[in-house]
């Protein structure tokens, strides 16, 4: 990969051609290679990218683990631990559809901030480290920021598991408002959608543009 090659080039064992021209030069103006964000879009600050980099790889190898083990599920999961949580949502969707037999095309992303989870459905995940921008949850429904409210700030882990088209939504859709999952909070690639209570109002929060993002490293 790029970072085994600018190693060798520094080394001395790799002759310096132009992908490796073109990455130490924006190594030198402290800009992330694009070899690098083509592999994963993460900061644009090199430093920023190593970190989070190193981080993500640590954490990998504990979901690993708890793959083994089989307590993955069991487990509260932080999406931005991963470097394609969108990979692993559709992983999860595949793995629920050969459980109940039937195709992707035919399941929805749901989700509750239930204690008890999603009734009657076995396999779900509990998602936490989401943090929420432009209005405040908690865990019940929606409400407005206050004066001294943090602009961003953490909301409860929910249960989230794909479930068929024509079942019911663990909320009424008139007290509901769908919520993106971004990235970051720079709002620029979206990972999934989350209905999040809201109470009689939904159209009051659609115009107050909320957005959920994962918790940077």
């Amino acid at each position: 990969n790029a970072e085994y090659m600018g190693s060798k080039v520094i080394r001395g064992t790799l002759h310096l051609n132009k992908e490796v021209q073109t990455m130490a030069t924006s190594l030198m103006r402290q800009e992330t290679p694009l070899v690098w964000q083509a592999q994963w879009e993460g900061p644009d600050d090199p430093v920023n990218y190593i970190r989070g980099l190193m981080a993500r790889t640590i954490a990998i190898q504990e979901w690993v683990k708890l793959v083994d083990s089989g307590r993955l599920l069991q487990e509260i999961l932080d999406l931005s631990e991963l470097f394609h949580p969108d990979s692993f949502l559709n992983a999860f969707r595949q793995l629920t559809a050969r459980q109940i037999g039937c195709s992707i095309d035919s399941l929805k992303l749901a989700c509750t901030w239930a204690s008890g989870g999603l009734r009657g459905i076995t396999l779900q995940a509990r998602v936490g480290g989401l943090m929420l921008e432009g209005c405040t949850f908690d865990g019940s429904r929606l409400s407005e920021n206050n004066h001294d409210s943090p602009s961003v700030s953490a909301i409860p882990p929910c249960h989230v598991a794909w479930i068929p088209l024509s079942s019911n939504d663990p909320y009424p859709s008139d007290e509901t408002v769908s919520i993106a999952i971004y990235m970051s909070g720079d709002r620029e690639k979206v990972v999934t959608e989350l209905s999040v209570p809201c109470g009689p109002d939904p159209q009051q929060w659609i115009q107050s543009g909320g957005a959920l993002f994962l918790r940077t490293q």
